[in-house]
């Protein structure tokens, strides 16, 4: 079973992805409409370009990667009632805080998924890679026991050592007699993740779901930049953060 998106050349971008059950154009005014007045504070205009093509063209319309704040973000629709969110992040999408926050606003479901090969073992000092992880978190339009949190289930090296967990309300399709296994990172795999997304109808690690026949949409930060902001290229960011494949 495929576990990365385009086998993970655009890694460290493609190891977390959201989705909105919303179209891309909803989507995409809902961003601009919540963050224009917050950005106009600090001098930042958001301009929005609207592209052809499929993932593998549009993707690079994010470099370069920064630090600091993401600058642009990329809305995909794919061929479901999913819609895909990617930002420049140099260390890769950070969609938690925008899937939980647009759910909650759009008034539909919201899906953060995270699946990062792990490349670190204990105390590795200071030579690059990454602490795996394999995470899982479903929103709901509505309050739930913590925010807008519906489901959330995580197998996650913290430091050297794994750790579970699952909270919230179980789905119908989750095969819980894996969160017995006896080593930690086995209880929830990305072989697992992608069969909890696909019962949710998306394809994420499908380059074929993202719809090239249709419009995405490229959100710029045009104008004042924090003074602490650093550019990366694709190549940079992945020999920091000790990236391998595709």
């Amino acid at each position: 079973m495929v576990t990365t998106l385009l086998a993970d050349k655009y890694a460290p971008i493609t190891s977390e992805i959201g989705f909105l059950q919303c179209d891309a154009e909803t989507v995409t005014n809902a961003i601009v409409n919540w963050q224009k007045s917050i950005q106009a504070k600090r001098g930042v205009s958001l301009l929005v370009e609207r592209l052809s093509g499929d993932l593998e063209s549009t993707l690079p319309k994010l470099l370069p990667l920064t630090s600091v704040e993401h600058r642009r973000t990329l809305i995909v629709p794919t061929v479901s009632r999913w819609t895909a969110y990617f930002d420049n992040g140099w260390r890769g999408t950070d969609a938690c805080s925008e899937i939980s926050y647009l759910s909650g606003i759009l008034g539909c479901r919201g899906v953060r998924s995270v699946c990062v090969p792990n490349s670190l073992d204990g105390q590795t000092g200071r030579a690059p890679g990454r602490y795996g992880a394999v995470i899982l978190e479903l929103f709901s339009a509505k309050t739930t026991y913590f925010l807008n949190t519906e489901r959330s289930i995580a197998a996650v090296n913290d430091g050297g050592k794994w750790a579970f967990s699952a909270s919230g309300t179980p789905q119908e399709f989750e095969d819980s007699a894996q969160y017995g296994k006896r080593l930690v990172k086995d209880r929830f795999t990305p072989e697992l993740l992608s069969r909890y997304l696909e019962s949710l109808g998306i394809r994420a690690f499908d380059e074929t779901f993202y719809d090239a026949s249709s419009s995405s949409f490229l959100i710029r930060k045009e104008g004042a930049v924090n003074q602490d902001v650093r550019e990366y290229s694709l190549q940079q960011a992945r020999a920091a953060l000790g990236v391998a494949g595709g």
